[in-house]
């Protein structure tokens, strides 16, 4: 993916995701097992890479990009693996390939607002107001992609939302405590 497709994507899913997710689940949008590869790894590392001007100290900047790198690539494993276990009935690599998909496109907004968690005490509310939209994003995402039994859904739904608030808060908090690590 180029870096005008990246942006593209980027824009797309935070302005007008539902026609998104209905090219997804037509397929015209790629391969499901490489978004990892060519959409969430990039946006990761391109967050990551703006924090180094706003942190100063080339190598504090580095540490903290890799650590906070390594947080949210956890972070999403341990989101797709909890959601595929919750939302499938059957354990196919189909499921799993739509769970990993609707995660990397859903957590964008995480992303892109992990460079106002410097701010102190508004950083907690850019972390709730991204999550809340990434939860958003995510649901209209689980229901395009994967098809859930209706009395099975609403209470699958609710159980991966909780999830996901949970693992995000986690990594919220291993991010914060790594910048207070060095003093930013």
């Amino acid at each position: 993916m180029s870096v005008t497709e990246l942006f593209s994507a980027i824009f797309r899913l935070l302005f007008h995701n539902s026609g998104l997710w209905h090219d997804l689940k037509k397929g015209s949008e790629g391969d499901e097992s490489s978004v990892l590869r060519e959409y969430a790894v990039p946006v990761i590392a391109m967050v990551q890479l703006v924090k180094f001007p706003l942190i100063g100290v080339p190598r504090t900047a580095m540490i903290v990009a890799i650590v906070n790198f390594l947080i949210d690539i956890a972070a999403l494993y341990l989101m797709t693996g909890g959601a595929g276990y919750l939302l499938a009935q059957e354990r196919t690599e189909s499921i799993k390939a739509r769970t990993l998909t609707v995660f990397c496109y859903a957590l964008t907004p995480v992303w892109i607002f992990e460079l106002f968690y410097f701010t102190g005490f508004p950083g907690w509310l850019f972390a709730f107001l991204a999550l809340g939209y990434a939860l958003v994003i995510g649901r209209k995402g689980l229901q395009h992609l994967i098809e859930l039994d209706k009395p099975f859904s609403a209470s699958a739904l609710r159980n991966t939302a909780l999830l996901v608030v949970m693992v995000n808060t986690v990594a919220f908090l291993l991010i914060s405590s790594t910048m207070r690590l060095f003093n930013l």
